[in-house]
Order: structure tokens, then C-alpha cells, then sequence
């Protein structure tokens, strides 16, 4: 199926701002980069910054859609999924999840945006905490902590992962899905009931004490 200019450019310009990161790359670069002169990809989109929209879209319906799947059944092996799958989303948005306090503090229609979407996604991802309690999955959190303490933590690692091991200089290559779900298993894990501990079990065919 053959792509349209519009969706060139912003497979072309995701490229980019990957590869270099949205700061360093002009909208001259993306114009070089598809073959068309700026006044042709003014037509498309008139700046950058309606590239940059238009990509976290993509990205944000990516997230819901995702998140939608793991609502209708979010047990620890759909959990699992959601992790694996948002690691390859985190991976197709890099520069997002890299940059996305600079992002959002450079375009107020992004920030509003990805505010909104942190409250959608903190708030399914209490649902599925308070689902796993209820089944008996997962312990009650204790005070000070609670349920939607719980969900917070783990939208802030989700959204901050990545971020967090460039930041420790952890290389790129080594970047992998395996720890991407140490690290969210791991906030979970001290939350296991007996019947989580077994189907986490289940889930990795390995001993619990062994796990990570």
C-alpha cells in the first residue's frame, strides 16, 4: 500500500528526531530529508511543532489503544503484554520518551495534551490495580500508600524508563525489554499475594525467589 506525502513526512521526520532528537532537527533538515522544497512541506504542515503534534496523536491513541486491550482483561499475563508492547512503543516515540520535559515545556498544545492523557491512563491503571486486589492477586496497599499512589508509580514508570536509564548512561544496545519488565514487575512484586506470586510463577516458568 502506498504511503501518501503526509504520512512520508512523518515517518521521515519520527526518523529524525529520533536519530538527532527534535531540538536539533530544523524544518529545513525535514524537507532535505523527504525531497521537497519548504514551501511544499509548508503545505502539509506549516511548523515543526504541528509535526511534533501530530506524532504524540499517534503516540497518545497508540497508548489507549493498548490500554484499552488491557482493560477488558487485566490479568498478570495481559499485564505482561502491555509491558512488551508499550517497550516497542517507547522504542518507536524514542525522542518522545527521552525529551518530553523539554516537549512539553516548549509546546503548551502538547503539554495540555499529555496532561490529559496521564490523568486517562492513571486512572485505568487504578482500575486494573483495584481488579487484581479484587481477585485477590494483589494485597491492599497500606496507608500512606493506596491504590491510586500505586497507579501513579507505575505511570511514572512507564512514561520515565527510558528517560531514566539515558540519564544513567545505560547505551542504547542495552536498552532491552527484559529490563523494562524487571522494573515494572519489581514495583508490583511486593504487592503479591500468595495467588499472584503463583501466576507470576506461571507467567515466567521460574521460581519466585528466583525471579529478576
Amino acid at each position: 500500500m502506498k504511503i501518501t506525502k503526509k504520512e512520508n513526512i512523518l515517518i521521515t521526520s519520527l526518523y529524525l528526531f529520533n536519530r538527532f532528537g527534535f531540538v536539533s532537527v530544523r524544518f529545513q533538515h525535514i524537507a532535505d530529508e523527504v525531497g521537497m522544497s519548504i514551501g511544499n512541506l509548508a503545505y502539509h504542515f506549516k511548523t515543526k511543532e504541528e509535526i511534533i503534534e501530530k506524532l504524540y496523536e499517534e503516540l497518545a491513541q497508540e497508548q489507549k489503544q493498548l490500554l484499552a486491550d488491557l482493560s477488558m482483561i487485566p490479568l498478570f499475563i495481559n499485564i505482561n503484554h502491555h509491558v512488551e508492547n508499550t517497550f516497542q512503543l517507547q522504542k518507536k516515540y524514542s525522542f518522545f520518551y527521552t525529551d518530553s520535559l523539554e516537549l512539553i515545556r516548549a509546546y503548551p498544545a502538547i503539554k495540555k495534551k499529555y496532561r490529559k492523557q496521564v490523568e486517562w491512563q492513571t486512572m485505568q491503571l487504578e482500575l486494573l490495580v483495584k481488579f487484581n486486589i479484587a481477585r485477590g492477586a494483589l494485597f491492599e496497599p497500606n496507608l500512606p500508600d493506596s491504590s491510586l499512589l500505586l497507579a501513579n508509580r507505575y505511570i511514572l514508570f512507564l512514561e520515565n524508563w527510558m528517560n531514566f536509564e539515558r540519564l544513567k548512561g545505560t547505551e542504547i544496545a542495552e536498552i532491552n525489554v527484559q529490563l523494562f519488565k524487571n522494573d515494572i514487575w519489581g514495583l508490583l512484586s511486593p504487592y503479591f499475594t500468595s495467588t499472584g506470586k503463583n501466576e507470576f510463577q506461571q507467567l515466567n516458568s521460574l521460581p519466585f525467589d528466583n525471579w529478576g
